[in-house]
């Protein structure tokens, strides 16, 4: 053996191979354990991401408590007597006041008997006499009591029925405020003895002449809680602690009080998903306000605008991304040749590489301001193009023959691109005409006088930059897809006499059809979950339609903008770990479908290469 040669092995070459395939299989295990492992890890960091926020959620749906406790001192005391009705404001109503209810902001002043009788009064028109006459209770009954919510937007009256009614100072088409009912309460067993409002939200609780207790939200119709013991019956009143953690009970004797657990009234099924009656609107509406949760207001959390807002940014930047993605696919992978083929296809891609908070950017402030100016044009743009395309495919068998051969050698793009500029120079000429001739100049003005509201920063805005945001996906993965057709299949239909178009249509599409809805889905994916586009191109509206020319509010964009501001515990700070998950829920379900999708193709093609 020379010098420097590495020593030959003693094995014989059966056993060398032998023992390489050995190795060869373990490292294969090995590395299947590890993919498998970090699937595993990949699949379990999901689901813990989803329990914690499940666990961040569930204490708004915890059911209401109340333990009774025992009592160390008395409550702080609050005159509640109101105020004696004006001399003139009694002789107006011609009924003895036996309740009376002064609404802050304007002076209304509403006066009631103790047989329902009711009579709304304006001190700054006391010669007017009662503007309104209306009954509080059925004939049969009497009134019992009758007490302002915090806020003193809405009323609560009680009768000897039990009946519960909740009223509204509404105003009406000349501006002034009525009383207008609203709804009942779940009717109590005995006579309402008092009402008691919680401090500082719509809440209250309700005492009965049978000793029981009850706790209510105005914006729902049950009771929270409900409880009946002995010495409640010696009750008379009931008053909550400034923090609405404690209920007392007053009356003769030793007060008696109850530690509640009712930290997020406001949040049910019912506020999150139907249409709520506010205080303060005029109908019953989808509203996401969380500012409300202020002192005296109403927190109003309906995820209906944000999940209708998500919806319609998604699919506004489907409608642009899907035609536009799938067609140019088609065109590039059946009908160009190389190296034209891959220069183009690297080319839409780069366009993935795009920032999206560029995007938003230039959609914000030159994209939306151009649309409202030019909208008509793009109408016409969105009508001239079809046509002229259609016109020269009718024209183009009629050209010389020379002409036709165009077709793959590159000029084709070029003959498109000038048809695309001619279409847009003519609906931009059309359009400034048709708008100073027949819109006043303005085709915006004359859709707001149509009754179309316009918007600046609108979905259309959204859908045409996150259209292009996600158009390079969609085309990615089609272009791939329909590139990867087994050639055999395409020469076999093209030796039995089929058509460049035919193959397309007949082998081409159908066998890339899986891959194109797993496009599809990746992409709706990927607009469900946009964040900057929607943040800084629409108006952040939570408006329930899907209007074009109104903006939105989507789940991503209410997550960014209100977590660093929601006060950690509290309502608002639980309701966006909700709407996080709900956005989990959308994005999980496009991803898993086009993850579906992808492995039926994949069993497609296995099965067309054997």
């Amino acid at each position: 053996m020379t010098q420097g040669t590495p020593p030959l092995s003693r094995l014989p070459a059966g056993k060398q191979r032998q023992r390489r395939t050995n190795q060869r299989r373990w490292l294969n295990r090995l590395w299947s354990w590890l993919i498998t492992l970090a699937g595993g890890s990949v699949i379990l960091a999901l689901f813990g991401i989803f329990v914690y926020l499940l666990t961040e959620v569930t204490p708004l749906f915890k059911p209401v408590s109340a333990q009774p406790i025992v009592v160390e001192h008395s409550p702080p005391a609050f005159d509640i007597t109101p105020a004696p009705a004006p001399a003139a404001a009694a002789t107006a109503a011609g009924f003895e006041v036996a309740f009376s209810l002064v609404e802050p902001l304007q002076g209304y002043l509403l006066l009631a008997a103790s047989n329902g009788e009711a009579c709304l009064w304006w001190q700054r028109q006391p010669e007017a006499g009662c503007l309104q006459r209306l009954s509080l209770t059925d004939r049969t009954v009497n009134l019992t009591t009758l007490r302002w919510l915090a806020g003193k937007q809405s009323i609560v009256s009680g009768d000897s029925s039990g009946q519960l009614k909740q009223w509204f100072f509404l105003p009406d088409e000349h501006g002034q405020l009525r009383i207008s009912w609203i709804k009942p309460f779940a009717r109590r067993n005995a006579a309402i003895v008092d009402i008691a409002p919680e401090q500082g939200r719509s809440g209250f609780a309700v005492l009965d002449a049978a000793g029981g207790v009850s706790l209510f939200y105005a914006n729902l119709t049950k009771p929270l809680w409900q409880g009946q013991a002995a010495e409640y019956q010696r009750a008379t009143r009931l008053q909550f602690s400034q923090r609405n953690e404690q209920l007392w009970l007053l009356g003769p004797g030793e007060p008696t009080a109850l530690q509640l657990d009712n930290r997020h009234p406001e949040i049910s099924w019912r506020t999150l998903f139907q249409k709520v009656w506010y205080e303060g609107w005029q109908q019953p509406e989808y509203v996401w306000q969380s500012s409300g949760g202020a002192e005296l207001r109403q927190g109003k959390y309906s995820l209906v605008p944000l999940t209708i807002g998500t919806l319609k940014a998604a699919f506004y930047a489907m409608l642009v991304a899907v035609p536009l993605g799938i067609l140019a696919a088609l065109y590039t992978a059946c009908f160009l040749s190389e190296p034209l083929r891959s220069r183009l296809s690297q080319l839409i891609e780069l366009l993935a590489l795009f920032p999206t908070v560029i995007i938003g950017f230039l959609a914000a402030i030159w994209l939306a301001p151009a649309l409202e100016q030019h909208l008509l044009a793009l109408l016409l743009f969105l009508l001239l193009l079809p046509l002229l395309v259609l016109a020269l495919a009718r024209l183009w068998p009629r050209l010389p023959k020379r002409w036709q051969q165009i077709p793959g050698s590159g000029w084709d793009l070029m003959l498109l691109a000038a048809l695309l500029f001619v279409t847009a120079y003519l609906a931009l000429l059309g359009g400034d005409t048709l708008q100073q001739q027949f819109f006043s100049g303005s085709f915006r003005f004359w859709l707001n006088e149509q009754g179309v509201s316009y918007q600046q920063r609108n979905a259309l805005v959204v859908g045409l930059a996150m259209g292009f945001a996600v158009l390079p996906i969609i085309f990615s993965i089609c272009y791939d897809v329909m590139s990867q057709v087994p050639r055999q299949l395409t020469l076999g239909a093209s030796a039995l006499g089929a058509t460049h178009w035919q193959i397309v249509r007949r082998v081409i599409w159908p066998l890339s059809l899986p891959g194109v809805l797993a496009a599809v889905m990746l992409g709706l994916g990927r607009a469900l979950g946009e964040t900057m586009i929607i943040l800084m191109a629409t108006g952040n509206a939570p408006i329930s339609n899907f209007n074009l020319f109104e903006g939105l509010r989507s789940l991503t964009a209410t997550l960014t903008i209100e977590l660093p501001e929601a006060a950690v515990d509290s309502s608002h700070y639980r309701m966006l770990f909700l709407v996080a998950i709900l956005l989990f829920i959308f994005t999980f379900m496009a991803n898993t479908l086009a993850d579906l999708v992808r492995q039926r193709l994949k069993r497609n093609f296995q099965r067309l290469d054997t």
